[in-house]
């Protein structure tokens, strides 16, 4: 969806507003349209999680549960389908590796972690690898 029509229209909004309604985008048109399949694959993962979970209740999603995406997000990059998947990866096994190494304050270590990630890859573990491949490729061009 990115690489069609509607995708580089929303990034153009995403960037500036002004300049994309300048272009002759309707804004209008592509936030609701963002907007509508915000919540179609908000709907499935909702009808998914049901399905695995069987209990559904709004006790269910904490604030703790949002922290835990926002941190999946900034860690695993912003924007790719590839940082969503190393972003899981990282709130499924950094916790549980941390819960290994201190028994007293596996938090303490998985911030550590958390802020070591953010510092060394700032555009996150998707951009990082993005940039050593196109560095590897640089180098190996004559």
């Amino acid at each position: 969806m990115i690489r069609s029509h509607t995708g580089r229209a929303i990034v153009a909004i995403r960037d500036n507003p002004l300049a994309a309604a300048a272009m002759g985008i309707d804004n209008a048109r592509y936030k609701t349209t963002t907007f509508g399949v915000s919540a179609m694959f908000t709907g499935i993962a909702g009808g998914l999680s049901a399905l695995t979970i069987q209990f559904v209740a709004p006790d269910s999603f904490g604030v703790l549960v949002s922290a835990g995406f926002l941190v999946g997000i900034v860690v695993g990059g912003l924007a790719s389908l590839s940082g969503a998947f190393y972003g899981a990866l990282f709130l499924q096994f950094i916790p549980n590796v941390a819960d290994q190494i201190s028994k007293a304050a596996p938090w303490a270590i998985y911030g550590v972690v958390m802020i070591g990630f953010v510092y060394l890859m700032p555009e996150g573990i998707a951009g990082f690898i993005r940039r050593a491949i196109a560095s590897a490729k640089a180098t190996r061009t004559p």
